[in-house]
């Protein structure tokens, strides 16, 4: 197979994964526009385009990115669908999920004007890849969209988005916070003389508050503990729904490759459903020259031909080797779409690059 056309027209999520730097926000933007054009109503995620790019989807500098935009000029028939696209903002995002799991506005507001909660809350380690994963839920739930595509955060280390649940559910399961959730008294009896002098020592160098807040935070987040552990269950058999589609995005730069290699191989051992690999930034493959002309080509004197044959030479050379680092990539990715897209001359940044895009992927 060599188009994405199954996975634009009958998946309900879909999730652009693989290192930074390889046309993931792009790839994710036309498979959107695809969707559009097969007649689905369709919300793209964003994490964080580029500025022309995210000009093209109607983000800008809008405060309101947050919040679903419409995209013009995608759709004209009047059986085509909608192209919708918002911004990924993590700390907003974890706020609705605080009021979404607390049973009232008390609860939701200890957790939410704890001093740690605000200084947290933006840049936990592995939040903004938990946090596109929870707004793929909220916007999945909310009934409104045939199909949800969510950009994820580019990571060194692509997997922490998968795993992000599961790591929540080992958090809330973890003894240092079962222990500063507990009760005053409760947190007395388990707490041994090492950890009595670890807090003095704290108060004495962060003071009192900052460890008051701390535990306050904890013990507030408690309150909700029970919504938070059965959301990310939810969230994780989200991800292993039939419905759902896992793209991968990479290019056939060497260290992309293995990247995108680590995630292939954890896709298929954690049983996410896989749909299709897209290698971009691909050199074109050159005409090879027949044995007569590469005869007479060989003993050319310097000048434009000479520099041509050579240039040709060079670049039949690269996409050679480029292709030979993709073969790993295209044993994992099995059966899978996989679509090859050229290196351009100039970046993707307007409507008419995502539709012509959107043509080469569907």
């Amino acid at each position: 197979m060599t188009s994405l056309e199954v996975a634009v027209t009958e998946a309900k999520l879909m999730l652009t994964c693989g290192p930074g730097g390889v046309g993931k926000t792009t790839t994710a933007a036309a498979l959107g526009v695809a969707a559009a054009q097969a007649g689905r109503r369709t919300v793209v995620v964003t994490v964080d385009p580029a500025r022309r790019l995210a000009d093209a989807l109607g983000l800008g500098d809008d405060a309101e990115a947050d919040e679903p935009h419409q995209v013009p000029g995608i759709t004209t028939g009047a059986n085509d669908g909608e192209l919708w696209a918002l911004m990924l903002d993590a700390e907003q995002t974890f706020d609705r999920l605080v009021r979404d799991q607390s049973s009232n506005k008390k609860q939701a507001d200890a957790v939410l004007n704890n001093p740690v909660y605000q200084a947290i809350s933006g840049s936990l380690s592995g939040a903004q890849e938990y946090m596109a994963i929870e707004r793929l839920h909220q916007l999945h739930s909310s009934g409104e969209w045939d199909l949800v595509i969510v950009d994820t955060p580019p990571s060194r280390h692509a997997i922490d988005l998968l795993e992000a649940p599961d790591r929540l559910v080992g958090f809330l399961g973890h003894p240092v916070y079962r222990a500063l959730t507990a009760g005053q008294r409760a947190f007395a009896k388990i707490t041994d003389t090492a950890a009595s002098m670890f807090l003095w020592a704290v108060k004495r160098l962060a003071g009192p508050q900052i460890v008051e807040d701390t535990i306050g935070f904890f013990r507030s987040l408690a309150n909700i503990e029970g919504g938070l552990r059965k959301r990310a269950k939810e969230v994780s058999a989200l991800l292993r729904d039939e419905n759902t589609a896992f793209i991968v995005v990479s290019s056939p730069r060497s260290e992309a490759v293995g990247e995108a290699k680590h995630l292939l191989d954890a896709l298929h051992e954690k049983r996410f459903p896989f749909a299709g690999l897209v290698v971009n930034l691909i050199h074109p493959m050159p005409e090879p020259l027949a044995d007569e002309d590469a005869l007479l080509l060989a003993d050319l004197d310097d000048g434009p031909l000479a520099d041509h044959v050579a240039w040709h030479a060079e670049l039949t050379h690269l996409a050679v080797a480029e292709r030979a680092e993709l073969v790993e990539l295209e044993v994992l990715a099995g059966d899978a779409p996989i679509i090859e897209l050229p290196l351009l001359e100039v970046d993707i940044h307007d409507v008419p690059g995502l539709i012509d895009l959107s043509a080469r992927l569907v």
